[in-house]
């Protein structure tokens, strides 16, 4: 089916419609959100902002594992629904999202006269192709696991099907989505990272499934419907986008951005000359921005947990007490006081907001303790020889081998081992993990607590999803059902709750500290609103503009 001859299916279900005056709302998790655009900022329109990145291993929206990636994706092939500063679903390509009140149908309106950049017309007709082409496990898709929920994805996925039967185009603008179980999260799902980018049917329909990984889309121009197009990717040096002047959503207001790779030190040195306009700030940096004259430092609750991926399936690391001898292990408190400058909070397991959760009562705070953790492995008869190889990204932090050593103190012999990107995501998506365990630094957990599902639900074990400790207790997984399928706050948290002592227990993961983030701003830039996930910065970059 190519984009001039399209047929849609006729949909006759009603819906609670939740539109306001210019604007919808959806009931997310009880509580009344508004899904509304920012209004535009006013300024100049022109000019160009320059922000900080690492080099992308790939901008293919169904591969990409990184919020880094996936925020560029978004701004360029556009998504139905984005994430927010604040972490809260917000419409992008969708003008409207509308609500059934059993939780079990969502609708989404696209705005009117999209197109792609080729002039092509954007329609719900592409928004199924996407979702039906991202189930599929011969593609294999980082996306599949979490779209498994849409009614008739498992059957479609398994070849029984010839569609997706709960994807619904009653015409070019509508898309119904129906759900095997209600779920009071699924707009949070979509939206994870910055949201499922929308790709062109009729550029990519006659791509074989087993090539679907070898597209990259680092080699421009490419078709696209998003705010801006992707002109150039100079590897290891810069990506450039350029407005699209196809895009009907609003005008942007930059003429262009541009994203440069460089070292921290090198951006920081761009920032004082300014060469570079916006880069995240690690927190002994602040006081060295703070002196610069025209940048802002801004600071933002951050909804992350830094963490420790341990594999699960390793025969030396699978018994909880070594994890846990681990957690007793990592002075925590001493070190986010006074290496990261009290600019967080500990975390003892993935559950820790938003603020009608808040932090559940009940848990083990793993409080510094060396003996604990050298009775756990003698206890457990831990072979003092053996070697836990934790791979690690360059740079790595001073605070990444701080906890290495203090690790080895109790008699673990724990290495950290440098690797690029590349080999990191290679190693842990794979079918069969190869690691130990790994630094992790992101996702999103604060924004719900049923978040924490994408990363230790056993539907979500890599490389169907983002499990990559793949750890499985099917008593939680039940629990994540429960939770999504009411909204009632109360009930919401007693189940959560729950859920959060089971983690705490097993620490599938070595939970470490949710820290705040941080970012250097040149003044000039107007409209940036700064997110609590670090790698959300281009949520609203086509709403920014400069002063000069």
């Amino acid at each position: 089916m190519n984009a001039r001859n399209r047929t849609f299916t006729r949909s006759r279900r009603s819906f609670l419609k939740l539109t306001g005056a210019g604007a919808a709302t959806l009931a997310l998790s009880g509580v009344a959100r508004p899904l509304a655009h920012a209004q535009s900022t006013p300024g100049a329109a022109g000019g160009e902002v320059k922000m900080l990145i690492r080099q992308p291993v790939t901008l293919n929206p169904f591969f990409s594992t990184s919020g880094n990636e996936q925020q560029i994706e978004r701004l360029v092939f556009g998504s139905l629904v984005k994430s927010s500063d604040q972490l809260q679903p917000t419409p992008d390509l969708a003008e409207t999202i509308d609500a059934a009140p059993d939780g079990l149908t969502y609708t989404f309106t696209l705005h009117e006269g999209l197109v792609f950049n080729d002039g092509e017309p954007l329609t719900s007709a592409d928004v199924v192709f996407t979702f039906q082409k991202a189930v599929l496990p011969t593609i294999g898709s980082v996306w599949q696991g979490r779209l498994q929920a849409i009614t008739g994805a498992k059957d479609f996925a398994g070849g029984s099907a010839d569609a997706v039967s709960g994807l619904e185009t009653p015409d070019e603008r509508t898309v119904v989505i129906n759900l095997e179980a209600p779920d009071s999260t699924f707009l949070l799902t979509l939206s994870d990272y910055s949201g499922l980018a929308i790709l062109p049917e009729h550029a990519l329909a006659d791509t074989p499934d087993d090539q679907w990984a070898n597209i990259t889309f680092l080699q421009p121009p490419f078709v696209s419907g998003g705010a801006y197009n992707l002109v150039t990717a100079a590897q290891d040096q810069y990506i450039e986008l350029v407005r699209s002047e196809t895009y009907t959503v609003r005008t942007p207001n930059l003429d262009r951005i541009l994203l440069p790779v460089r070292t921290p030190d090198v951006a920081l040195g761009e920032m004082q000359t300014g060469d570079l306009d916006i880069m995240p700030l690690p927190v002994d940096e602040i006081e060295t921005v703070e002196r610069m004259e025209g940048v802002s430092v801004v600071s933002v609750q951050s909804p992350m947990m830094t963490h420790i991926v341990i594999n699960n399936l390793s025969p030396y690391l699978a018994d909880k007490r070594i994890r846990q001898a681990m957690m007793y292990a990592i002075d925590r408190a001493s070190i986010l006081a006074n290496i990261l400058g009290g600019q967080g909070e500990i975390t003892n397991s993935p559950i820790f907001g938003p603020d009608w959760m808040g932090i559940p009562e009940g848990l083990n705070e793993y409080p510094y303790d060396p003996d604990k953790a050298k009775a756990l492995l003698a206890e457990m008869g831990w072979d003092p020889n053996q070697t836990i190889v934790a791979l690690a990204v360059p740079p790595v932090e001073s605070v990444s081998e701080i906890m290495a050593q203090q690790i080895n103190d109790v008699g673990i012999k724990f290495e950290l081992l440098q690797t690029d990107i590349a080999e990191l995501i290679a190693r842990i998506t794979g079918p069969d993990p190869d690691f130990d365990a790994f630094m992790n630094g992101g996702d999103t957990y604060r924004a719900d607590p049923n978040i924490s599902a994408l990363f230790y639900d056993s539907s979500q074990i890599t490389p169907t999803g983002s499990n990559y400790s793949s750890y499985s207790n099917p008593a939680l997984d039940e629990l994540y059902v429960q939770g999504r399928s009411t909204n009632d706050l109360e009930e919401r948290k007693r189940i959560y709750t729950e859920a959060a002592k089971m983690l705490n227990e097993d620490v599938p993961n070595i939970f470490l500290w949710s820290p705040n983030s941080f970012f250097a701003v040149n003044d000039r830039v107007q409209g940036f609103m700064g997110p609590g996930y670090v790698d959300n910065r281009l949520w609203n970059a086509d709403e920014w503009s400069v002063t000069s």
